[in-house]
């Protein structure tokens, strides 16, 4: 993959946030299961202990004044054990309540405790019904045997009392274990994970310094060669970060002076051939007068090939020094010297590189999203908006582009046009590519957005019409007219430029809300592509979107489909370029 060195630090640094926030949202819900469990422990293992501790001191008591029932003679005495018995038995009836109300028991537990509550229910009732009135009147001290019938009861109330306390105890104990297990099981992830993240920062650092190191030492190594006149280097470089262009930059730098040197050698050789002659002319001339003028034209060409050789080297260094050094001046100071020295003249060069990524970023938006929608992975965000307030929005940005073009760009839209409940972004991009481009192919002529709004028993629909007076489509286009990456005119002398992307992307972005678009036109005339979108979709249609849901759930077999006369009650908005 071809990602600058920028990107590659990022990456490395996204990496090591994600393994961390794996850590983190790891922490959090291992520490959110031992507060649910210490909650539990609180809130309702020690609530039902000490509840069965106080229904087990009441049960106790009432045992007891029922023994000094039997042992106390005086009527006074058993009116009084017969009041704090009734009290007891209130005091019973809370704790019940409160344990039903507060409490939240497995089945084996709310098992036993019915069970308890059943069993003091009898015991209360046989107290008043055989026990009390056996022995209110008796005076013997003498233990009735209406109260050695209520022994079975009331060790049956002991035994599923202690097994009540019993589980909840073993809850208690089982949510400690549970605690301790993810106690124990975070730390060891924890531990895990921050090796793994220091381990993998590590490879990751020591991968991209190594490899930024040796090509480095590469280019070192060729500059240290060509230094000492091997003008034969070639640095190669795999991907397309900065080390990249520099080290292209320099292999141009290098092929140009081997170039320089080939033509120096010629005219080296050039010169030595013709010394030669020179000189063989000196040995067959007998007469030294013209031995000298040989000898003297031999000299003047010799200085003129030196000093045309000596201009050359100079122009040349010159030459090779400027594009060297302003390479390495973008390299280093192009996004630091223009804000921090106030590098004015470079500015021009920062605005057409902004300039060039701007449209460049269009382009690759454009890719994404058509890619995105294609998968299926395109998000609608459901929102209520104003169509009047979108559709003026979209004339206010596209009005520049009209006025260069010296277009009339006019907004005809209904008082009654109201409100969508739908995707207010998509919808604006759909309006902003249909307007673009009538503009684009029209010139000195006209350029109408037309909002209507159609009611309908089952929801309202809303359409938008893009009419232009431009070039006009010829009909053996209009089958490829919605492909991607298709131009209708690049076949044309002029050039309109373009990717080709956004009448694609506009129809499935109209698919995706529900709707479809559709156009007619006619060669030299213009053409009118009309947009027809439910006033209304729910959030259900987000849940499994589908790019073919709205032309085969509202239209069918596809149709071309006319563009309705505005009436009189339109407000007419009108923006001359």
């Amino acid at each position: 993959m071809k990602l600058s060195i920028r990107t590659k630090l990022l990456a490395a640094l996204g990496v090591d946030l994600l393994l961390m926030l794996v850590l983190g949202s790891f922490a959090l819900h291992q520490m959110s299961i031992m507060n649910q469990k210490a909650d539990f422990v609180v809130n309702q293992t020690i609530l039902s202990i000490d509840l069965v501790n106080a229904m087990n001191d009441i049960i106790l008591n009432y045992r007891t004044r029922q023994m000094e029932y039997i042992l106390n003679a005086a009527p006074a005495d058993k009116q009084r054990i017969e009041k704090e018995l009734l009290d007891l038995e209130q005091r019973m009836d809370d704790m019940f309540r409160r344990y039903n109300a507060s409490y939240q028991p497995d089945q084996t537990e709310r098992t036993v405790f019915e069970q308890v509550q059943k069993d003091w229910e009898r015991y209360v009732h046989l107290t008043h019904t055989q026990f009390i009135p056996a022995n209110r009147n008796s005076n013997t001290g003498n233990v009735h045997p209406s109260f050695g019938r209520l022994s079975p009861l009331y060790g049956s109330l002991q035994t599923n009392i202690q097994k009540v306390r019993e589980q909840s105890q073993a809850r208690a104990e089982a949510a400690r274990v549970s605690v301790e297990t993810a106690y124990a099981t975070s730390r060891f992830v924890i531990v895990s994970e921050t090796f793994l993240t220091l381990v993998v920062s590590a490879v990751i650092g020591l991968t991209l310094s190594g490899n930024i190191a040796r090509r480095i030492r590469t280019l070192r190594d060729a500059t240290v060669a060509v230094a000492q006149g091997d003008l034969d280097q070639r640095v190669a470089l795999r991907g397309s970060d900065e080390l990249v262009l520099l080290a292209n930059n320099f292999n141009l730098m290098v092929a140009s002076l081997r170039q320089q040197r080939v033509l120096l050698e010629e005219r080296n050789a050039e010169l030595s051939a013709s010394l030669e002659a020179q000189r063989k002319l000196m040995d067959d001339l007998v007469q030294r007068k013209q031995a000298e003028e040989a000898a003297h034209r031999a000299q003047a060409a010799a200085e003129a090939a030196s000093h045309a050789k000596s201009m050359f080297l100079a122009t040349m260094s010159h030459e090779l020094r400027t594009p060297l050094n302003a390479i390495l001046g973008y390299v280093q100071l192009l996004h630091l010297e223009a804000h921090m020295r106030g590098r004015s003249e470079m500015l021009p060069d920062l605005e057409r590189i902004r300039s060039a990524g701007k449209h460049l970023l269009t382009i690759i938006s454009n890719i994404l999203d058509f890619s995105k929608i294609e998968q299926g992975k395109m998000n609608v965000e459901i929102n209520p908006f104003s169509v009047d307030t979108v559709a003026r929005e979209v004339i206010g940005i596209i009005e520049p582009l009209a006025r260069n073009r010296k277009n009339t760009l006019n907004l005809v839209c209904p008082p009654d046009a109201g409100m969508m409940q739908s995707d207010a972004g998509k919808v604006r991009q759909i309006l902003f590519n249909l307007l673009s481009n009538a503009v684009k192919f029209t010139e000195e002529g006209t350029v109408t957005l037309t909002v209507e709004r159609e009611r309908h028993p089952d929801g309202d629909w809303v359409q938008f019409s893009v009419a232009d007076t431009g070039i006009g489509i010829a009909p053996e286009q209009m089958a490829h007219l919605f492909q991607p990456f298709y131009q209708v005119h690049q076949n044309r002398s002029r050039n309109y430029g373009g990717t080709g992307l956004g009448l694609a992307l506009s129809r499935q972005l109209c698919r995706l809300l529900g709707g479809d678009i559709r156009v007619t036109s006619e060669v030299g005339r213009g053409s009118v592509f009309t947009v027809r979108l439910p006033a209304c979709i729910d959030a259900a249609h987000t849940a499994d979107v589908r790019l073919d849901f709205a032309h085969s759930a509202h239209y069918g077999i596809a149709d071309e489909y006319r563009i309705t006369t505005t009436s009189s009650l339109h407000t007419t908005t009108s923006i001359s370029a």
